[in-house]
């Protein structure tokens, strides 16, 4: 670029800083460079004028219709704006062009699909992209994902090994904190955790748990000090039904005569504040009293050195109050035997797959009108309201009247529990209830893949997916199960 241009093209980039478009516009078009138009569009990214940037991407590309780089960042964009069919077409235009970089047009397409949930195409997408560059390692990285998803533990296994033997040859290691978080949980779910609990201490340099590490102004408990004595603060990092499942570590602390504050969610407080009167529960981090350490909920199984063979040591029973357990044995049917439901959970696609239509839950409601049915969420939406409305045996509770503490309490008077692998499970368990949990083909670390039966929960039993996202043969056997009670 002449020295003329250049000038040309900084003066641009400063009118589009002082939001003025159209003079950056004229002064682009004399120079007629497709990279100074991708400049431009990176600003206008920055500044949050996403249509601006597409529409500048745009003009790169009229000047220059094999310019690589501006259709994936345009494509970016227009996933941005929630238009994914549109950014797909945008990556298939940009694999017309000859370019040995095609590789991340392929990585970016299976990105796509794999939103869309369609793991078979991301697959062979991530695949392509890998055979296309073996240094482009986040292919791989997400063939990893998806193959664990279809339930290919040992291939997935091996895809990450492949991953961090490699990153280690290049010192890169720092750069995949994802993968070693990934074969920390794959590893736990397959009962290796004693490997998989230490590398578990990965999450903290990943981008969703760098924020949540935290230390209150004191030191973190280091594995193997000596803290006899003195006060721990143990704060939750994670989801509610984590909180639950590891509550249980806390009740080891107080063993090893260690003072225990536990800064639990809001929506838990009540529900544990009289499980163990020797741990300081509190939700309010205004009012924390004075400690001298702290540490996260869930690095304590690796400090604990939690395996299969001692996971019984973190259990213990929720004990709810008893007049919600009575209140709760006045309210319901003795006439019929008495089932908790969850078929729920987010709506990112982890939880997505999780989750289970209503539909096909509803099935147990119609082939099992002998039994009554409890819903166990607190929030439904119309649609669901006006399809619970039409059985006679299935009932449902809005807002605090089904709020975790009368959870635990209602299903002190149930007679089963049928539930997803969301917090109600972990609640239906901690409460001694028979729960049967309706698991993915890949479930949470907490459920391991090669066991039918919880070694954390003495009354849970696991039903599986045959097949990634496909629930009819599960509730087939949850229902026919139920046939049996």
């Amino acid at each position: 670029m002449s020295d003329n241009n250049l000038e040309k093209k900084n003066l641009a980039i400063i009118k589009i800083r002082e939001n003025k478009i159209d003079e950056a516009v004229s002064i682009l078009s004399e120079i007629k460079d497709p990279k100074s138009y991708l400049n431009a569009a990176i600003i206008l990214e920055k500044m949050n004028k996403i249509d601006l940037a597409i529409k500048f991407y745009d003009f790169s590309i009229e000047i220059d219709p094999n310019y690589f780089p501006s259709f994936i960042n345009k494509s970016k964009l227009i996933e941005k704006k929630g238009n994914i069919t549109q950014a797909i077409q945008c990556l298939n235009d940009a694999l017309k062009i000859k370019t040995n970089l095609q590789y991340i047009a392929y990585y970016q397409l299976g990105n796509l699909y794999s939103k869309l949930l369609d793991y078979k195409k991301s697959l062979k997408l991530y695949i392509k992209s890998y055979k296309l560059n073996k240094d482009f390692l986040l292919s791989l990285h997400n063939i990893g994902n998806i193959l664990e998803e279809f339930g290919k533990f040992r291939f997935s296994l091996k895809a990450y090994n492949l991953i961090i033997n490699e990153a280690k040859k290049r010192d890169i290691l720092d750069d995949f904190p994802k993968t070693l978080l990934n074969r920390s949980l794959l590893l736990v779910k397959s009962g290796n955790y004693k490997d998989g609990l230490r590398d578990y201490e990965y999450r903290w340099l990943t981008p969703e748990f760098k924020n949540r590490k935290r230390n209150f102004g004191v030191e973190t408990w280091k594995k193997n000090q000596d803290i006899s004595g003195k006060t721990l603060l143990v704060f939750n990092e994670q989801g509610l039904g984590d909180t639950v499942y590891f509550f249980g570590c806390l009740n080891q602390l107080i063993k090893k005569n260690i003072k225990v504050v536990f800064l639990i969610q809001k929506s838990l407080k009540d529900l544990f504040k009289n499980v163990n009167k020797k741990i300081t529960i509190i939700s309010d981090e205004a009012n924390l009293p004075k400690f001298d350490f702290s540490i996260s909920l869930l690095s304590l199984p690796y400090y604990l050195d939690i395996d299969e063979k001692n996971i019984q040591k973190i259990r213990y029973e929720l004990a709810p109050e008893k007049s919600l357990v009575t209140n709760w044995g006045k309210i319901i049917s003795k006439k019929k035997k008495n089932i908790g439901i969850s078929w729920k959970g987010g709506i990112d696609n982890t939880k997505k797959t999780r989750s289970i239509n209503l539909e096909k839950i509803s099935q147990l409601f119609d082939q099992n009108q002998n039994l009554n049915f409890y819903c166990l969420h607190n929030e439904y939406d119309d649609k669901e309201k006006k399809k619970l409305n039409k059985y006679n045996n299935v009932f449902y509770y809005l807002g605090d009247e089904m709020n975790f503490s009368n959870t635990s309490a209602l299903c002190c008077n149930l007679d089963l529990t049928i539930t997803i692998d969301t917090s109600i499970a972990h609640i239906s368990c901690a409460t001694g209830i028979e729960t049967w949990i309706l698991l993915r083909k890949n479930p949470a670390f907490l459920f391991p893949f090669n066991k039918k039966k919880s070694l954390r929960y003495p009354t849970a039993k696991y039903f599986k997916q045959d097949r990634f996202n496909e629930w009819k043969s599960v509730i087939d056997k949850v229902s026919l199960n139920l046939k049996n009670l």
